[in-house]
């Protein structure tokens, strides 16, 4: 359990808010809009998973899926955004983010947050029948800039060992 205090009613709301909107842009393949959402220092993270008999499971960055900062997550954007320099998303998948088990703390410093939340994305490409799911939990980093909440860290640690789709065109 977590040892910070949880955070008040108002707070969470706007969190809540900031994570639904979230979601939304990404269903949306807003991902411009959504890079304007993010701290100038954000650490976007998915490690591989490693599950080991009679062992917790363990996450570690031997071969992670992302760990990008501000640069690379506006570049992989840049390039998604080109259908001229994405095969994968032409035509765009169809993707559907549900957040739940949302839990806020205070994050230790003035109007920094600690979030938690369970993620499942529904994917399907218009060229094929059959649908990818993907389910996770996130730990994020929210921070208040300019009176607005902003994402400033995401740590996305995904249930399944090996992610059955062929690629990754999206952001969790």
């Amino acid at each position: 359990m977590e040892s910070n205090p949880q955070v008040d009613d108002a707070t969470y709301r706007r969190i809540l808010n900031f994570l639904y909107d979230e979601a939304e842009l990404f269903d949306q393949h807003a991902y411009g809009r959504w890079l304007e959402r993010v701290t100038p220092d954000i650490r976007y993270r998915m490690p591989g998973r490693g599950f080991y008999e009679g062992q917790a499971p363990q996450s570690q960055f031997v071969n992670g899926y992302f760990d990008d900062d501000y640069a690379t997550l506006a570049t992989r954007i840049e390039l998604w955004s080109r259908p001229s320099t994405t095969t994968a998303e032409s035509p765009p998948t169809i993707t559907r983010h549900f957040v739940t088990n949302i839990r806020a703390y205070d994050g230790g410093q003035p109007g920094t947050f600690r979030v938690t939340s369970h993620v499942l994305v529904f994917r399907v490409r218009p060229t094929q029948s059959t649908p990818y799911l993907f389910s996770g939990r996130r730990e994020d980093r929210l921070r208040e800039e300019g009176g607005e909440l902003r994402l400033a860290a995401r740590d996305i640690l995904m249930d399944e060992v090996v992610l059955m789709s062929p690629n990754l065109s999206f952001l969790v």
